[in-house]
């Protein structure tokens, strides 16, 4: 019986092989094997003739490899084969980030892919603060962000990046001054705003901050943007004497407020409700929406007198017959 020794040196000298059997045989006992110190062996098949040994040599690569340093990449790093050295990159993130200079080999490439994960993993190592500034100064604003997200940015950075002219940029720096609960100048939010900056990432902090800019901002507000306004104001607001809700009251955004209405109870918003429900310049689609809404209600006696009272005296008929339901709703059993 041969043993594994004998065999490990016989598929590695048959890897040279003319014999084309004897050379498909010694890959897939290699495999085998799953000795990562089999990876050299691999490496002159990079360049074979025959598709599928380079494609094992790529599988050599992508099994072996990230159990080993990034130095390993190297053969590929250097290949002039483009597809390699993609291979490579998107191996990077699988490795501690160390050695460096070989991966900024890498970066050196002009192919994005390579740029992009070259740069993720050298700012993952300790002591790049010199590359970090050399990416925030290039115009690629993939890169900047990339650079913006990694340990070496810092608030000073962020706020620089609020003038960048790449609308990206500027967003992705948006997002992290909120998220470090940053105050961001009014003027410099007027700036944002006017740039087309995703209003989407503006709203919360308008609602905390700047409730004043709030309506001037949502003028042309889309179903999305809505919800994420719906969502800000019941995180921020409990009551309608809040300056956000205070300020859409008074510019006549009904529709936003009766959406923060929703689940709420008490004099003070149900009165506001029902001004609203009877204001007949309210969509009316959106007033019978708020009646539905308190069909929850319907036992309650205050709910079912003006329920009845706009049954009797709106103009919309819509309105009428979605008031006479919830106010008969509670005889006809329905809750």
């Amino acid at each position: 019986m041969i043993n594994l020794s004998t065999r490990f040196t016989s598929a590695v000298n048959n890897l040279k092989s003319r014999d084309e059997r004897k050379k498909r045989r010694a890959v897939r006992e290699l495999f085998e094997f799953d000795d990562h110190n089999n990876l050299t062996s691999f490496i002159p098949l990079l360049d074979d003739k025959d598709p599928w040994y380079r494609t094992k040599a790529i599988d050599a690569f992508r099994t072996w490899s990230t159990r080993m340093d990034v130095l390993s990449l190297e053969p590929l790093i250097k290949h002039k084969n483009i597809e390699y050295n993609r291979v490579a990159a998107n191996l990077l993130e699988k490795f501690a980030a160390k050695n460096t200079d070989l991966v900024k080999l890498l970066f050196s490439n002009d192919d994005s892919i390579c740029k992009t994960k070259a740069a993720e993993f050298i700012l993952r190592a300790n002591d790049e603060q010199g590359f970090f500034e050399e990416l925030i100064q290039l115009k690629n604003s993939r890169l900047k962000i990339i650079a913006l997200q990694s340990k070496y940015s810092n608030r000073a950075v962020l706020v620089e990046a609020l003038e960048d002219e790449s609308t990206k940029v500027v967003e992705q720096s948006l997002v992290m001054l909120i998220q470090m609960e940053h105050k961001i100048e009014g003027e410099v939010i007027d700036s944002l705003t006017k740039r087309g900056v995703k209003l989407s990432l503006l709203i919360p902090y308008l609602v905390k901050h700047y409730p004043d800019k709030l309506v001037d901002s949502i003028s042309n507000i889309n179903k999305l943007e809505t919800k994420i306004l719906v969502d800000a104001l019941q995180k921020q607001c409990e009551d309608i004497s809040q300056e956000p809700i205070r300020s859409l009251i008074s510019n006549k955004k009904h529709i936003i407020v009766g959406r923060w209405l929703q689940g709420k109870k008490g004099k003070d918003v149900d009165e506001l409700r029902w001004n609203i429900i009877a204001d007949d310049n309210v969509d009316e689609i959106e007033r019978s929406r708020f009646i539905e809404r308190l069909f929850s209600r319907c036992d309650e006696e205050e709910i079912i007198a003006k329920a009845e009272e706009v049954s009797r005296n709106s103009e919309s008929e819509l309105i009428r017959i979605t008031a006479h339901n919830l106010s008969t709703a509670k005889d006809r059993g329905q809750t």
